[in-house]
């Protein structure tokens, strides 16, 4: 082989380098031509074809028979003839093919580019196997930019295999990873009830640190309105998001469903990063965290899309800030509670803000005595009703001493505990007995804790097992409490609710057990048991968990106490057990029960999950009450057929006795091309003008196609609710 090396200096004296090699090369005057497996290479291109002829002084090289061109990592060309200037590397090429690095392509006859833009008629564009794309475009001309990264296409025509299925006078797709500006794949819906329903993302991305997304959207029967989200990522790339929504719906549409809001609107913040303050430190880290959100309906959450989902009509806006070491933790809490199924939150407690310091567990004066401090200060307000400052104290003090080389160890703490409450508009407001309140509730007491555990582990040839047994005795050596949270106020209040008092009135009433913790004051034992066993490859085969907490001298507290059983079994590869059952000795019943079975081998995966809870009024007071109990039942299963793949889930209440929801999804993926199809019915709750929160039966079936690695698109019908 005949490897030729020359330098070409240009005007401006920059010096690129020029390489040319064949199994033959020859040269006439100013004229190489290389033969067989010949080789190019100059600047950032870099060429091979059967043969290549190069024009030293015109600079222009001609390449022929399966030529392939490179230029940087990301353009890739086959093409069978090329000519190319190497100064202004302008490009003229017949039966092309092009990808980019994200598996695009495309094919033409002829194409001419310069600079990274290729321009090309009469092309066929495709993410699939060259000879049987399932998918492909027909386009009459385009442009392929491979420094920006996208192509744009006049008249595409898309097909499904041999079969056309829509066309665009114009289209605009990125080949690359990096973000562009433009508009997001559509989504479009019908329904009944809101009429043709379509949302057009616009993706707006002019730098790297930052972009936004605006989201228009029409429902024909329903109303107009449209997102705002706006995204910023920091210097570690934690991304904040900010976004706004509003939505007005039609007169027609307010007054035929009865609705509260005739507008639609908040706002969300989420932002979570660490190393604000504490930045560089192997010693001291710090945190913050922002999940904010205001909607004035429930309706503000289902609009961010035309298929979200959300039934929960309780929402908590947090911010946190942390800062932890070795020894300490520092926090501050905001807690912001919205509850849409009320007229307003005026009633509804709010913790703004709540401060906690904690001294993590470290030895006093010598190595087995040790202790642990935690302080607490939160301030609990509402703009109606009363509220509270509070500031609470804890300081365990306690002896820890291994016996019987470690099999059994013995402890001992003495738990000093205060918390003092200032209320604030507490005006009229009275306890169980009848007696109003004071300002100022102070409750402080020293209670004992006394344990006894024992954590052993054995191997054996095919399985490791471990067994842990604890004995937690504990109550109170001294206690002082104001009259609010003396025990006669304690047990007035549950006389109460012995008696069976509606919600509504023990609203008003002032409940102890809302601000102080009086199980501290109580002598308890707390008796806890697990196992465990490992196989071989360290996977748990086996657990059972016991826990049960008895009262020496509060029946009333007794009476809602369980025998906690947990159980996980894994007999096979692939099949996982658990379940649980909590037993009230007092009613002599199973109060809780839930049964978790799965099976995830051979392409079939499923899952069956039941949960039920006894009303907990009926586990304290005996007063039964069907509407009180909780239960439901899950179900899922999805096998993949080969032909296509199966997937269902369905959702029973059985509680309240009825089919919550349920979906059946039949799809296909085959490598560029997915489809797949659902039919799917859930319950939403909906806010109406009189403040009730009523169930509406929603039911649709939806198309998706996937076009990879180009987009995403479907479509979705609605039966009448």
């Amino acid at each position: 082989m005949l490897c030729f090396l020359v330098s070409v200096l240009h005007a401006t004296q920059k010096a690129d380098k020029f390489d040319l090699s064949a199994d033959s090369v020859s040269a006439s005057g100013d004229i190489i031509t290389a033969t067989g497996n010949a080789f190019l290479f100059y600047g950032d291109i870099y060429m091979v074809a059967n043969k290549i002829i190069y024009n030293k002084q015109t600079k222009q090289a001609h390449l022929e028979g399966g030529a392939k061109i490179y230029q940087g990592d990301v353009v890739y060309l086959d093409v069978e003839q090329v000519e190319v200037n190497m100064d202004n590397k302008h490009t003229q090429m017949s039966n092309v093919y092009l990808q980019s690095g994200v598996g695009m392509w495309f094919m033409a006859k002829q194409s001419e580019g310069q600079d990274g833009k290729y321009h090309f008629k009469k092309g066929v564009i495709s993410g699939c196997d060259i000879q049987y794309p399932l998918w492909h475009m027909n386009v009459s001309s385009g442009t392929y930019n491979t420094d920006k990264e996208y192509m744009s296409v006049w008249n595409p025509r898309f097909y499904l295999g041999a079969v056309p299925v829509f066309y665009l006078p114009y289209f605009v797709a990125p080949t690359g990873n990096k973000r562009k500006s433009g508009l997001l794949t559509p989504t479009m819906s019908l329904s009944n009830k809101q009429g043709f329903m379509y949302m057009q993302p616009l993706f707006i991305a002019p730098y790297d640190r930052w972009d936004m997304t605006i989201a228009p959207q029409i429902r024909t029967q329903r109303g107009a309105g449209g997102d705002l989200e706006f995204r910023f990522a920091d210097r570690d790339n934690k991304v904040a998001i900010l976004q706004t929504r509003y939505f007005q719906n039609t007169d027609e549409y307010t007054t035929l469903y009865n609705l509260k809001n005739k507008y639609i609107y908040g706002g969300t913040f989420k932002y979570d990063t660490q190393g604000i303050f504490a930045r560089n430190n192997d010693n001291i880290t710090d945190g913050f965290f922002a999940d904010i959100t205001y909607m004035n309906d429930l309706e503000y959450m289902r609009l961010r899309s035309l298929n979200a989902a959300f039934n929960t009509r309780l929402y908590e806006s947090r911010v946190n800030y942390f800062l932890n070491s070795n020894k300490h933790y520092f926090g501050t809490y905001f807690k912001y509670y919205l509850d849409l199924s009320k007229v307003d939150n005026s009633q509804t407690f709010q913790a703004l803000p709540q401060l906690h310091y904690h001294h993590y567990t470290d030895s006093l004066f010598f190595r087995n005595l040790l202790y642990t401090f935690d302080f607490q200060s939160k301030h609990i307000t509402r703009p109606s009703g009363y509220g509270y400052f509070q500031n609470t104290m804890s300081l365990p003090i306690g002896l820890a001493l291994p016996i019987f080389n470690d099999y059994i160890s013995l402890g001992a703490n003495i738990d000093a505990y205060a918390t003092s409450v200032s209320l604030q508009d507490y005006q009229g407001l009275t306890d169980a007995m009848g007696q109003r309140l004071g300002k100022n509730i102070n409750y402080s007491v020293s209670s004992y804790n006394v344990s006894i555990n024992s954590d052993i582990a054995r191997p054996y040839k095919h399985f490791f097992h471990s067994l842990h047994f604890e004995a937690l005795f504990s109550g109170a050596l001294y206690k002082y409490t104001s009259e609010a949270v003396n025990d006669d106020r304690y047990e007035a209040y549950n006389e109460l609710i012995n008696q069976g008092l509606p919600q509504e009135a023990l609203a008003v009433i002032w409940n102890p057990s809302d601000i102080v913790d009086v199980v501290k004051n109580k002598h308890k034992v707390d008796l806890k048991f697990s196992q465990y066993f490992y196989g071989k490859n360290g996977k748990e085969l086996f657990y059972w968990r016991m826990y049960q907490r008895l009262f020496m001298q509060d029946s009333f507290l007794n009476s809602s106490q369980v025998l906690r059983n947990e159980l996980g079994f894994s007999p096979l590869d692939g099949l996982n057990l658990s379940g649980s059952v909590f037993y009230s000795y007092i009613r002599k019943t199973i109060s809780e029960a839930s049964v978790n079975a799965s099976f995830n081998k051979w392409g079939l995966d499923s899952n069956l999950t039941y949960y039920f809870k006894l009303d907990p009024l009926y586990l304290s007071s005996g007063l039964y009450s069907p509407q009180g109990n909780t239960g439901f039942a899950r179900g899922t299963l999805g096998y993949d057929f080969g032909y296509f793949r199966l997937n269902t889930n369905v959702g029973y209440d059985v509680g309240l006795g009825y089919l919550k929801d349920w979906y059946v999804t039949i799809s296909k993926d085959i490598r560029c091309f997915g489809v797949a199809l659902k039919f799917a019915q859930d319950i939403r709750p909906t806010l109406t003008a009189d403040n009730q929160i009523t169930p509406i039966k929603n039911q649709y079936v939806k198309i998706e196609f996937r076009f990879v690695p180009l987009a995403n698109t479907g479509f979705t019908y609605r039966f009448k609710e």
